[in-house]
């Protein structure tokens, strides 16, 4: 019975941590320029982080590590380009998803 607690707990502590940031913003009134200023990069940040992981899961197999490395690329190339963080996560997924399938075998 202590384990249905403890995760109980856990997912009750974890809601009550992301509801905060919403109770804040709206007691205050707006976000505080620090938040507003590393948000900026969270999407990028998020979106290499998920490549990193990707590519050092397969990097023991050379064939799976391209649909990551590709998916890297694609989406530095987007970011660099248009200078919109949003760009990395509209043409890096897709970028994965068509090299996985297409290395499949």
């Amino acid at each position: 019975m202590s384990v249905y607690l403890a995760v109980i707990a856990v997912g009750v502590g974890s809601y009550l941590l992301r509801v905060s940031m919403l109770v804040l913003t709206a007691r205050t009134g707006a976000v505080p320029p620090v938040i507003e200023r590393a948000a900026r990069y969270a999407i990028p940040v998020s979106f290499a982080a998920l490549a990193t992981d990707a590519f050092a899961s397969h990097i023991t197999l050379a064939r799976t590590a391209i649909a990551p490395a590709v998916a890297l690329v694609v989406a530095i190339s987007a970011v660099r380009r248009t200078g919109s963080p949003h760009a990395a996560i509209i043409a890096g997924l897709p970028a994965l998803w068509i090299v996985t399938a297409l290395t499949r075998t």
